[in-house]
């Protein structure tokens, strides 16, 4: 049965080969689009590890120029300290660069063996007190101090469990050296903390892979602090920290907002990627569907005396339209293949080439999506099933 069906549609390569690109395409995206979706609806909704609704972020930066030397910045750093510490209901608060759900980065981390594991983690930078002020206490080995920024050979860093299991999984973390991607100088581990969500648009296991790492500022003119208040405090906590900090330098901007905002925007912005995901999915199965029923038609409208030929040596209607859905069932099988071929292969470069850009796809997805091809495939030629079984056998005699 397999084989004059091949040398029948081999008769017709153009349209054949046109219908098993246009399915393999249109797989190997649509996997690509429910994985998406599948990513984003998971980020939005996965817990967050830790308590944002009593988190600050406050933002300055100075109207003139910038500091001059790190002892003038951190000089400004102590005299924003002990202002924040004289606000009612703040029960901490540490300069970070870097916070989870707003000012965050990711980079290539790697162990000092040969083909040891690798990670994409969240870099935050923490000269003293910001995990603290996260609510996070060490498993295993220590937090991070204000000494820890000083010239050493390797930089202190802390990571969260999620990444000290990718990274060392015999669990002995503490201690050990790892190396960044964008920075010569190596990091040793000094503590591991809880696992936590970073950012709320990217799987739980990649959202809680996060490092921080005690290096020295940078000179410039903005400062920005994680503070948090009591679980009591009012809606005038953020006015109150706003106006502590414009008190202790009238110089300068001061922005405050709740770290839930920017939970929030990320959650949304998360939705709102999942939900063009599927709107792409839905898009990419219309297209599909229709060049499919082109494609079979033009089929059926190419072979019309070769159908008549059959009529008149007896072949049924029935028979008729079962040899133009056995074909396209061949064509979308094959089609399917050459998708899931071409699929592996560009999901292997694109992690050779950017592996923090790569987004895992599970196997009941992807055969879900074939499934759903393979039946729309089979649904488009209906129509021309029907069109090829009403063919006449007086179609034989034309030329």
């Amino acid at each position: 049965m397999l084989g004059p069906l091949v040398r029948a549609l081999s008769r017709r390569k153009t349209p054949a080969l046109l219908m098993v690109l246009e399915t393999a395409f249109g797989f190997a995206v649509a996997v690509h689009a429910s994985g998406l979706a599948v990513h984003y609806a998971r980020g939005a909704s996965a817990p967050r590890g830790i308590e944002t609704r009593s988190l600050l972020l406050a933002a300055t930066e100075r109207d003139g120029p910038s500091f001059a030397s790190l002892d003038e910045r951190a000089a400004a750093v102590r005299r924003d300290a002990a202002a924040l510490a004289r606000v009612a209901g703040v029960l901490a608060a540490a300069e970070a660069a870097a916070a989870p759900f707003n000012l965050t980065h990711r980079e290539v981390v790697e162990t000092t063996l040969p083909g040891g594991p690798r990670a994409v983690a969240w870099m935050l930078d923490d000269r003293g007190g910001v995990a603290e002020v996260l609510g996070l206490a060490p498993l295993a080995g220590r937090l991070l101090t204000a000494g820890d920024a000083a010239g050493a050979e390797a930089t202190p860093a802390v990571v969260t469990q999620a990444l000290a299991a990718r990274l060392f999984p015999d669990g002995r973390a503490v201690g050990q050296i790892v190396r960044r991607s964008a920075r010569q100088r190596p990091l040793v581990v000094v503590g591991v903390v809880p696992s936590f969500r970073v950012s709320m648009g990217r799987e739980p296991d990649d959202a809680q892979r996060a490092l921080f790492a005690a290096e020295g500022p940078a000179l410039g003119r903005s400062l920005t602090y994680l503070v948090r208040v009591g679980p009591g405090a009012d809606d005038r906590a953020g006015a109150r920290v706003r106006e502590a900090l414009e008190r202790a330098d009238p110089r300068r901007a001061v922005l405050v907002r709740r770290l839930d905002e920017g939970v929030d925007l990320d959650a949304g912005t998360s939705r709102g990627a999942g939900g063009l995901a599927l709107a792409l999915l839905g898009a990419i199965f219309v297209v599909v569907f229709l060049g499919r029923i082109g494609m079979a038609s033009l089929l059926v409208a190419e072979r019309r005396q070769a159908l008549g030929i059959r009529r008149a040596l007896g072949a049924t209607r029935a028979d008729v339209a079962r040899l133009v859905l056995a074909e396209n069932a061949l064509l979308t099988t094959a089609g399917l293949a050459a998708g899931a071929v071409a699929l592996a292969g560009l999901r292997a470069a694109a992690r050779a080439a950017a592996p923090e850009l790569d987004v895992p796809l599970e196997p009941p997805t992807a055969l879900l999506v074939a499934v759903a091809f393979w039946l729309a495939g089979m649904a488009a030629a209906v129509v021309p099933a029907l069109r090829a079984s009403a063919v006449s056998p007086a179609e034989a005699s034309r030329s």
